[in-house]
């Protein structure tokens, strides 16, 4: 009884694993201690710094700031149709190098359709010097004749993620002290407004 428990028990975990291993292919790589909580930006809830870690914090001003969204047409098809990219920037704001790990923050941007977001680039990034850009892309086809570029045109979403222990990784040299400037949103009206394809 016990051995065909077991059998079973294995079979579902193996199960579970194929399918949540199929549904990852589908979507862009994050790394996995990362994915818990990309569209947070604060401290996650259950890491509690004490008064003397968060003085730290804010002494040294290191800095992660989601700065600008920019879009251009870099291809035209015809005066209706054409190629957009959508570029979302990551700056070192603060006065100190950003000095990390690999996988432990990753630059995301996200499309909002109505207030349905989906996440359409990622770009992983390690170390940044003080005033350094680390840079994430998406090129999509654009119709500014559809409704859906045209009259109804998506914002995007730049979110910088962490892992979420990076507060108690034992590092001081990655730990933000400013959350609130680490998303930005931007409606892609202006591609319509800047349209120069003839």
């Amino acid at each position: 009884m016990n051995k065909h428990s077991s059998i079973r028990k294995s079979g579902s975990v193996l199960l579970l694993l194929l399918v949540i291993a199929s549904s990852a292919i589908a979507q862009i790589t994050i790394p996995p201690a990362m994915r818990k909580n990309i569209t947070n930006n604060r401290i996650p809830a259950h890491i509690q710094l004490s008064e003397a870690q968060m003085k730290k914090i804010m002494i040294k001003k290191i800095d992660l700031t989601a700065i600008a969204i920019n879009f251009s047409v870099p291809k035209c098809k015809d005066r209706f149709n054409g190629t957009v990219l959508i570029e979302g920037i990551v700056k070192n704001t603060g006065g100190l190098a950003w000095t990390t790990g690999a996988n432990q923050q990753s630059a995301l941007l996200y499309e909002d359709n109505g207030g349905r977001l989906q996440l359409v680039a990622s770009q992983p990034f390690q170390n940044l010097a003080p005033g350094a850009e680390v840079k994430v892309s998406y090129t999509r086809a654009w119709n500014r004749s559809s409704p859906a570029e045209g009259e109804f045109p998506p914002k995007y979403v730049l979110v910088i993620g962490f892992d979420p222990d990076i507060y108690i990784d034992g590092n001081d040299n990655n730990d933000d002290s400013n959350y609130n400037n680490n998303r930005l949103t931007k409606s892609s009206a202006e591609v319509n407004s800047n349209w120069k394809c003839k």
